[in-house]
């Protein structure tokens, strides 16, 4: 089962000023239209036909389709990263931080395909690459903290950290093709778990 998170952001957003809802009817119609279509198969012409939105006020608010999407992936990832934080912030220790990172990101994008879709794409370089850049600080910090203390018994590499978010996006991308699986995330997790040579004791 998963979230339908179709007209998220005008409904969130529903007491702004009229710019501000057109904003967010245009972003909504967006991440609809890529779930749909991709990005390469998606138009501003289209973003403006499901939104309601002429094509001249598009320009108001985006510079081009690149634009939208961008900040398609920024919004998403705001209340990503609260939930996240939030989660982490109860971990216990560095080795569950790692844990928790990643497994509730997964978790979350495969409730929210839509919205996956959008972040899934922003590492194929189409748009987004400050998501995906923001998304590997976050990792890299949870990794040199365990480092630092001595749980995760390697050396930084940032090719570890490529290798940890390629898993991730794989499993996200596995659960929005298929249909959300904890055991999925599970496998990812010894994944990771292995390739930062951490071994439960």
């Amino acid at each position: 089962m998963t979230i339908d998170t179709a007209k998220y952001f005008i409904n969130l957003h529903s007491e702004s000023s009229k710019r501000e809802r057109t904003y967010f009817k245009l972003i909504d119609a967006a991440i609809e239209l890529i779930y749909e279509k991709g990005f390469h198969l998606s138009s501003v012409k289209e973003i403006c036909e499901i939104s309601g939105v002429a094509n001249g006020t598009f320009y108001n608010h985006f510079l081009d389709k690149e634009d939208i999407y961008s900040q398609a992936a920024l919004n998403i990832s705001r209340p990503i990263a609260t939930f996240l934080n939030q989660k982490k912030a109860e971990a216990p220790n560095a080795v569950e931080v790692v844990k928790t990172g990643h497994v509730e990101y997964i978790n979350y994008l495969a409730l929210r395909p839509k919205w996956a879709v959008v972040i899934l794409q922003t590492q194929r370089g189409s748009y987004g690459t400050d998501v995906w850049n923001l998304n590997k600080r976050r990792v890299t910090t949870d990794v040199k903290r365990g480092i630092k203390e001595g749980v995760f018994n390697i050396k930084f590499d940032p090719f570890l950290i490529d290798q940890i978010m390629q898993l991730v996006l794989h499993s996200i991308t596995q659960q929005v093709i298929y249909s959300p699986s904890k055991a999925i995330t599970v496998k990812t997790s010894i994944a990771i778990m292995r390739l930062l040579k951490y071994e439960e004791s």
